[in-house]
């Protein structure tokens, strides 16, 4: 088995008597363990007049089975010891997955293992759990690209699979007069969960043998019966389904093209990768390029290529490009464009420097991977083994053996106009039909015959061209070794420069051995807080930054070397990642366009238009991302809400931003990381950078500092959102008044006692709704603990009221538990936090989120660990009672609630906040920073 020479895990494929084979990976870096096991079904395999059956089945077998019947204690153990577990149904597979500390891995995977041996799938759980489903499929009836897929299902072969509709609902899942759903369930588990079409990964610091006897020992009970289901050899698409447009309507203000190719299924060409060869050309941003074109005619906003629906026979590579208003008015002319740049590749082989470019970057990546945490390991290779050989499940995903011109020309044959059919996603476009089971209106028209002789007759376009060979790639870079004893070498970042308003802390990476680095620049701009207007000012900044630098610097990109522009409360951040050699160069440039990049009248006005549009789709939202973002503009006076920012970036004229461009740096502070693959002299040419692009316009007194309000004492506190469209839902937030670390440990401790158990009564039992649930949210810094439902059939007072039973009784679950039990959640929680860094890149986001949060000693986490561990289970019981019950006394929380009618919300609170009083509000209240 292949591995990259970065990777010391040891890896040992196996197949058990019962056909399952099991990739057993030993890794001594982690205290945690992980499992997944993948099977070879998906919603494919739904019977017609089932469809959602697979999905079904998936929620079934975390319900109970015959040897551990009670349908909560998997979710509770696994959450007791520190772990984290969940399930996905897909087209062809579906995977189950979950870690935990490695001294309880054998007790989880007895209790995983008979989901696949001996499920109860009892009546009771299928009577609730088809409501949890269909509660599911309606928190999704909004989301555009599920309304897309419906609409694609619905213009394809009926014959074929995919038409298939996938989550399920009570309709689909309903019990019939000739037969029930439990005993379909049960049989369609017998029929596909058998071992031959499973696959397993099992990783932990255990030894390849103690791992291989957990497999055998837990996993050989797995049906031994023969595979006996195939999916039918069918065309995804038949001929009336090509050569046609659809007009789509979606629910938020948005404007695409799709352009959709249909391929034979490619797997088979795994090795050689040839289709990311033509999505590196038609997806290139550089130069010359379509979308170079585009957006110079101000028709285009963004463009991806490549991706695409796909499976076991068929595979579409779609040409999607974000419009502006003005493009979609020239659809035909965009599509000119690509057909036109098609003809480029393939008038001739390509050249072979354009694969070396891509290899040479997977050979980086391979070579260099960058570890994962085992979670994300198993789930990735659990996969992988379903597609690959032995020899290439870690090494499938890279390999590119090389470039066959005459695959690259079989696949440009279908690159034509008979075998394309493209959608147009507006608001604006007429439709005639309604999609059945998301309700989306569309219209399906064949492309006229002088469209098509158009296309098949396509004009060379010479502002059109390859890409030039890509000067940014570095194929061998080099991994700097520390120049002293690697026994003193500072584990954490020094701070090598303490100027007034200019900090830089430094750490050379000697752990991960990677040539990649991160840098962090935080720009504090006083300027950029001046009001609503000004913050929304400074979000259309970062945008039209982006936009003007992007071309000059995709070859950087593609390269490894990636860039990020983004606001943050104080100000701005610039971030630089990836293959550390050629930072420096990049860094110059962009510090120097940062103050000095031009952009015109007529581009400010587009772009302007859709971060306003951006933001009233807002509304379209899930109404509980709408009752935590209302949450986040109330508590942070300096993080309007979105309405608030799109009627403020209304107001401002050209004149008026481009005089704000010419202030935002004029008085700024810094703070810089840099981490990663640099020596202390790559580090001070870094500073020089910094110091010469900024000159002397950085100074202390330019520092921000970030509040928020304290509601202590006003008890509780209603903010109603009226949301006719949306499902109703409430959000219980309680926030606490200090931020000290005994405070923060009460809190996440509670969150994660709290939370199985409000997952088990809300959704399991009492069905409320599929997305419930209980977090530590801090607000700037201040710990928080929220509780949340959404339900597609309960008032929000009615799921204020059960939330409220549920905490005025919590205490009781936790003087039920154990001093044993107490103390294997503490260990649990602190051994989540405990878990190593995995990659440069984790390590670096936490070096950098302690510098944002003043933690300048990085041991904030070891102390946090030691507060966790001195607290009681009496401790947590006065919490609850003393911070969160309304058993006594009314306590300091917001009680937000989506509703449908004006008059609904709660009748209990002191105090009522909405967008007309907010202002007001915030007067009557501490500031705390």
């Amino acid at each position: 088995m292949k591995q990259s020479p970065n990777d010391f895990k040891q890896y040992q494929p196996l197949t058990l008597d019962n056909g399952l084979r099991v990739l057993l990976v030993h890794n001594q870096e982690s205290n945690k363990s992980a499992a997944a096991l993948a099977v070879n079904v998906g919603h494919f395999s739904d019977p017609i007049d089932r469809q959602g059956l697979a999905h079904f089945l998936e929620h079934m077998l975390f319900l109970g089975t015959e040897k551990y019947p009670d349908g909560s204690e998997y979710q509770q153990f696994i959450s007791q010891y520190g772990g984290t577990n969940n399930a996905w149904t897909a087209t062809e597979h579906t995977c189950f997955f979950f870690d935990i500390h490695h001294l309880h891995f054998a007790e989880a995977l007895d209790r995983f293992s008979q989901f696949f041996i001996a499920p109860l799938l009892s009546e009771e759980f299928v009577n609730k759990e088809r409501k949890n489903i269909d509660a599911e499929f309606k928190l999704k009836l909004k989301d555009d690209i599920r309304r897309l897929y419906d609409v694609h299902k619905e213009t394809i072969n009926p014959a074929h699979p995919f038409a298939k509709f996938s989550v399920g609902n009570t309709e689909t899942l309903c019990d019939k007069a000739d037969r029930c759903l439990r005993d379909e369930v049960a049989n369609f588990f017998t029929l596909h969960y058998v071992a031959k079409a499973m696959t397993l990964v099992i990783e932990g610091p255990q030894s390849i043998k103690e791992l291989e006897s957990l497999a055998i020992i837990y996993f050989s009970a797995l049906s031994a019966k023969e595979i006996q289901d195939t999916l039918p050899e069918v065309p995804l698409y038949q001929p009336q389904h090509q050569k046609v447009s659809l007009q789509v309507k979606p629910v938020i203000n948005d404007h695409q093209l799709i352009i959709s190719f249909a391929l034979p299924s490619i797997d088979q060409y795994y090795r050689e990768k040839p289709e990311s060869l033509i999505s590196y050309l038609l997806g290139h941003e550089g130069p010359n390029s379509i979308l170079s074109l585009l957006k110079s005619k101000h028709w285009a906003l963004g463009l991806t290529a490549g991706a695409g629906v796909n499976g076991y026979n068929f595979k579409d590579f779609n040409i999607s490009i974000r419009l502006t208003d003005i493009g979609e008015q020239h659809v035909d002319d965009i599509i000119d464009i690509v057909f036109a740049y098609i003809s480029l590749l393939k008038q001739q082989p390509l050249p072979c420097h354009y694969y070396q470019e891509k290899k040479a970057l997977a050979q980086l990546s391979f070579q260099y991977h960058e570890k994962m945490k085992p979670l994300d390991s198993v789930c990735q290779l659990v996969i992988n083994m379903q597609h690959y050989p032995p020899e290439d499940y870690i090494f499938g995903d890279y390999a590119m053996d090389g470039c066959d011109p005459s695959i690259i020309s079989q696949l440009l044959s279908k690159f034509t106009v008979e075998n394309m059919r493209y959608v147009v996603v507006s608001q604006k476009v007429e439709t005639n039909k309604v999609s059945r089971w998301y309700q989306v209106p569309y219209k399906v028209s064949a492309i006229p015959p002088e469209k098509i002789k158009r296309w098949q007759k396509i004009k060379k376009i010479t502002s059109l061209a390859l890409p030039p060979v890509n000067d940014y790639i570095d194929a061998k870079p080099s991994v700097h070794s520390a120049n002293i004893d690697t026994s003193t070498q500072q584990t954490i970042p020094h701070c090598i420069t303490e100027e007034s308003g200019l900090t830089i802390w430094f750490k050379q990476d000697i752990t991960f051995k990677i040539p990649k680095g991160y840098i962090y620049i935080g720009i504090d701009s006083q300027e950029t807080l001046k009001s609503t207007k000004h913050i929304a000012m400074t979000r259309l900044f970062v945008d039209l930054y982006t936009d003007a630098v992007i071309e000059q610097h995709y070859d950087a990109e593609l390269a490894g070397i990636h860039y990020h522009l983004y606001a943050h409360q104080g100000g701005l951040t610039l971030q630089l990642s990836g293959v550390s050699s050629k930072q420096d160069m990049l860094l110059t440039q962009l510090l120097t366009e940062l103050q000095n990049f031009e952009f015109a009248e007529n581009k400010f006005t587009l772009l302007k238009y859709q971060l306003i549009n951006h933001w009233k789709n807002a509304n379209n939202s899930k109404s509980i991302s709408q009752l935590f973002s209302s949450l986040s503009a109330i508590m942070q006076p300096k993080a309007p809400s979105t309405e608030h920012l799109a009627n403020a970036l209304t107001q401002v004229s050209y004149a008026e931003f481009a005089n704000f461009c010419q202030q935002i740096f004029q008085a700024i502070s810094l703070e810089v990381l840099l981490h990663g693959n640099w020596r202390p002299q790559d580090a001070r040419q870094i500073e020089a950078i910094i110091k010469q692009a900024f000159k002397q316009q950085y100074h202390q007194d330019n520092k921000v500092i970030t509040e928020s309000i304290t509601i202590e004492g006003k008890g509780n506190i209603s903010v109603p959102l009226h949301l006719p469209e949306h499902d109703y839902a409430a959000v219980l937030y309680y926030p606490m008044t200090e931020r000290s670390l005994a405070m923060i440990a009460k809190t996440m401790i509670t969150s994660q006692i709290l939370s199985p158990l409000f997952f088990q009564i809300m959704r399991t039992e009492q069905q409320y709704g599929y997305l419930v649930g209980v977090g530590y949210v801090p607000i700037n810094r201040y710990p928080g603990l929220a509780f949340y439902i959404q339900s597609p059939k309960y008032q929000a007072d009615q799921l204020v009221a059960a939330m409220d039973e549920f905490i005025n009784s919590c205490h009781n679950a936790l003087e039920q538990m154990s001093e044993e039990d107490w103390q294997h959640l503490q260990h649990g929680l602190t051994s989540q936090l405990q878990e190593n860094d995995t990659s440069l890149r984790i390590r670096s986001q936490r070096f950098w989120a302690a510098i944002c949060n003043q933690e300048k000693d990085f041991k904030q986490k070891q102390r946090l660990i030691d507060c966790i561990l001195a607290l009681s289970k009496d401790d947590i019981s006065n919490f609850i009672l003393e911070s969160l019950t309304n058993l006594n006394t009314v306590q300091d929380r917001f009680e937000l609630m989506s509703i449908k009618h004006p008059k609904q919300g709660s009748t209990k609170a002191a105090t009522q906040v909405n967008n007309k009083n907010l202002a007001n509000f915030r007067q009557t209240c501490s500031i705390k920073v």
